[in-house]
């Protein structure tokens, strides 16, 4: 899910052939016709570039002159673009060829690590000659690696087995800060964002975030085999967000199985400050790999151990639609937030796979988006539940084609989304967002 997309993120700077040339109708909408178009801001191949554009990505034509077209992007900013580099036509299907990289790595042993946490036994332990029942509340005072990746705590003196021992921490969900919810910098609309929308001047983004009232980003950071690999262009991000008093979240990406190296790195991000001394609001972690109830409860509470119960973390999900048995509980017991990935539109008709494969529209995504989070709540309690939308095309290069959801179906699922309570909604992701997905997003008020 958002771990292929990441991959394919890598992709974006490719350019494809020319298509034919096409005269242009009256109408507005037009759309990219390859990768690498430049958005500048006057109509002047010197002028200075605030967008990249990827092919098909759909753009509102306000004015033409001399060569250049004046456009809207993103539901709001405006620039300029060469007359040749955008085409009057509907989106086209495509067909994504790229294949992801396997990428190995070693599992690390971790030497000890302090600790002062208490825990409560889930399953039966043997500390020394006794035996400490499930129940039983117990000290915890450091935790370690194995070489293959087994996470032990360090009871009374004695290293047991990290899959028997829950750590007891407040209610993430209740938290308050000096009587602000923890979550308020996710409350509202929010957009994810990878790394190919690097070349894009931050602060056009972080401009047209305001316009469309988008009040917090995700955006990719790190992931488990490549490291903190978005350090070098993260940091004018959070900076230009933070102008327009917009919260930034690192999405991290880890593997689950060296849980060690997926805390650090989780650690990293948190630590990591722009050139201006700005950081991060909060970590969103992408649980979607090893996804049984130890490993993440053991990356789950050792990066809250590690951070501590004032900083945010969004915990991102499998939704309970394509996956009943994920350990929601797991995860809303340290996480702040939690973030289904509610991708509904999973097939090129025009009827889905849920629903005994009721047809998309409004309906399909306001029921996708309620039964989300019910099923949420009724495994993991009165968690606090931020929604992951989709606009993209699950089928299409570089995910921007023809069978994206319709502006009815984004429309559906925020409503859906605000009436079964959810703080918020954010959207996956900022560069394949349509036109008529943007102007929804835009005018909807969470």
């Amino acid at each position: 899910m958002i771990a292929y997309r990441t991959i394919c993120a890598a992709v974006l700077a490719a350019l494809l052939s020319a298509l034919p040339a096409a005269a242009a109708p009256p109408r507005k909408v037009a759309v990219a016709r390859q990768d690498n178009v430049l958005v500048r801001d006057h109509p002047s191949p010197h002028a200075h570039i605030i967008a990249v554009l990827v092919q098909q990505t759909q753009v509102d034509v306000l004015k033409r002159a001399n060569g250049w077209d004046r456009v809207r992007i993103w539901g709001s900013l405006s620039g300029w673009v060469r007359a040749s580099q955008i085409v009057y036509r509907k989106l086209w299907d495509t067909t994504d060829h790229y294949q992801a990289p396997q990428i190995h790595y070693r599992v690390h042993a971790s030497a000890a690590q302090p600790l002062a946490v208490r825990g409560v036994v889930t399953a039966p332990i043997n500390v020394g000659t006794s035996l400490i029942r499930a129940g039983t509340i117990v000290p915890v005072s450091a935790w370690r690696q194995t070489a293959s990746g087994i996470v032990q705590y360090r009871v009374n003196g004695s290293w047991v087995a990290g899959s028997a021992i829950r750590f007891i921490t407040p209610n993430p969900s209740t938290l308050k800060i000096n009587g602000v919810p923890i979550w308020k910098p996710v409350q509202g609309k929010g957009m994810w964002l990878t790394l190919g929308i690097a070349p894009s001047d931050p602060n056009s983004v972080a401009e047209a975030a305001a316009r469309d009232g988008i009040t917090h980003l995700y955006i990719e950071s790190a992931i488990s085999p490549l490291g903190f690999h978005g350090k070098g262009s993260v940091g004018p991000f959070i900076d230009a967000a933070h102008r327009y008093h917009i919260a930034v979240l690192a999405w991290v990406y880890p593997y689950l199985y060296d849980i060690a190296s997926d805390v650090a790195l989780t650690r990293q991000a948190a630590a990591f400050r722009s050139t201006t001394g700005q950081r991060f609001d909060g970590i969103a972690a992408d649980l979607e790999r090893n996804m049984s109830p130890a490993p993440i409860r053991a990356y789950s509470q050792l990066v809250r151990a590690e951070l501590g119960p004032n900083y945010l973390l969004v915990g991102v999900t499998y939704p309970p639609q394509s996956l009943p048995t994920y350990p929601f509980s797991e995860v809303a017991r340290q996480f702040n937030v939690i973030a289904p990935m509610d991708y509904w539109h999973q097939t090129r008709t025009a009827y889905g796979l849920d629903y005994n494969h009721m047809r998309y529209g409004y309906m399909y995504g306001y029921r996708y988006a309620q039964d989300s989070i019910a099923r949420i709540r009724a495994a993991a309690g009165n968690a606090v539940i931020s929604p992951i939308g989709q606009t993209f095309d699950d089928f299409g290069r570089l995910e921007m084609g023809p069978h994206a959801p319709s502006s009815a179906e984004v429309h559906g699922f925020l409503a859906g989304s605000k009436a079964a309570g959810a703080i918020g909604a954010s959207f996956f992701q900022w560069l394949t967002t349509d036109w008529a997905e943007w102007q929804m997003i835009k005018s909807f008020r969470f």
